[in-house]
């Protein structure tokens, strides 16, 4: 009973989770641009986009970034929302050999599986997520060409708390009655797996030319969620019966998550403007939290101009992607959304502070109960200081 209990509510957990699996990177400058940062990937942010680009880094980096996250359904006259802020990211970097060897260390939230969802009989509340500590090493082998590996090792731990309560009446024994359920659990997850990472950068030639080039693989690998909890009913009867049982569940689910190969580019007009592209794929089809069976294909592009001033360079950014999921509607049908974001910031001679708006949107048909549209939208802050 344990067992059957486990696996059907760790279905149920995991079917909540799929809008959250499109790994990538972190800060406010890559999310002002979209995410195109593959083929750009030139400050401490590189480790967890594309090790490669950490060579393009002379002087030694601190960074840290906070998000704040802000999502909303809405479905006929039912509506849910929900927020919290996090510590998404945390670097440091160190170059040698005037850039030639770059070595990095960060702290990564890649999935924040942060819920809090209330209807009139059930309450729910998941805080945590699953984190990475990440070692980066980036060499440059040619003056225009440079590899980079980064090593994840995953951790974190997510604290789940659901309520059921409802007061009925049963026709069969004609009598009114309250019904109380409670589960709780912790959950733990640990992984492991690398990113490989090439940069080439034909400015770097002896005719230069403002293009790079980036490629990623990310190896596939099991992200397990071990979990210890407890389920709790309670029934209690309007002529003084009662009722009362626990189960204890315990068990491990293994996520299946799959190898990731990403391409990127960027072009940089003048001194002031850059244009970027990416494609991704991530090999999500055979995976056993996958609803449709399909892989996951995304483009994103991104602009940044920068202006300069006396005081500090001042970018403007903006971007666009599109936003596969691992979900699926009614009719079987992979849902898919379509993201924008805007950036901007100060930029100084030891630090830069910067800022990132990001706005998600898909739809699921729901059949005859209509279509839900959901809506995800982020605030990213970015503090980065050069040594």
């Amino acid at each position: 009973m344990k067992k059957l209990l486990f696996v059907v509510i760790m279905l149920v957990v995991v079917c909540s989770l799929f809008a959250r699996w499109n790994i990538t990177g972190a800060g406010a400058r890559a999310s002002g641009i979209g995410g195109a940062f593959i083929g750009v990937a030139d400050d401490a942010t590189a480790v967890v986009w594309n090790p490669a680009g950490l060579t393009q880094l002379y002087r030694a980096e601190a960074s840290a970034v906070s998000k704040y996250n802000y999502t909303k359904s809405e479905l006929n006259n039912w509506d849910n929302d929900k927020s919290n802020f996090i510590l998404e990211f945390a670097s440091v970097a160190f170059p040698f050999m005037n850039g030639k060897l770059v070595t990095a260390l960060a702290y990564q939230r890649p999935i924040d599986l942060y819920t809090d969802f209330k209807t009139s009989s059930e309450t729910q509340k998941d805080v945590g997520g699953a984190d990475t500590f990440t070692l980066g090493l980036a060499y440059r082998i040619l003056p225009f060409f440079s590899a980079g590996l980064s090593t994840n090792l995953w951790f974190g731990k997510l604290d789940h708390d659901y309520n059921y309560e409802v007061f009925d009446y049963s026709y069969v024994w004609d009598e009114w009655y309250n019904y109380e359920e409670t589960y709780e659990y912790e959950q733990t997850f640990s992984g492991f797996n690398m990113m490989f990472g090439g940069m080439v950068d034909l400015n770097n030639l002896d005719s230069p030319i403002p293009l790079k080039l980036g490629v990623t693989y990310r190896t596939a690998f099991d992200l397990e969620a071990e979990e210890e909890g407890l389920i709790t009913e309670e029934t209690v009867w309007e002529l003084g019966d009662y009722f009362y049982n626990e189960y204890e569940t315990d068990g491990k689910v293994k996520n299946e998550m799959p190898m990731m190969l990403g391409f990127g580019t960027s072009y940089r007009i003048g001194d002031n403007l850059t244009l970027a592209f990416d494609y991704e794929t991530r090999a999500y089809g055979k995976s056993n939290i996958n609803s449709h069976e399909k892989d996951l294909n995304q483009f994103r592009v991104g602009v940044e101009y920068l202006f300069v001033t006396d005081l500090a360079v001042i970018p403007l950014r903006t971007g666009y992607q599109s936003v596969p999921t691992l979900m699926s509607d009614i009719n079987g049908d992979p849902i898919n959304g379509t993201g924008i974001s805007f950036g901007t910031g100060l930029i100084f001679e030891r630090f830069s502070l910067e800022t990132a708006y990001t706005m998600i949107a898909n739809e699921n048909d729901r059949g005859s109960s209509g279509i839900q549209k959901n809506s995800y939208m982020n605030f990213i802050f970015s503090g980065i200081f050069y040594f």
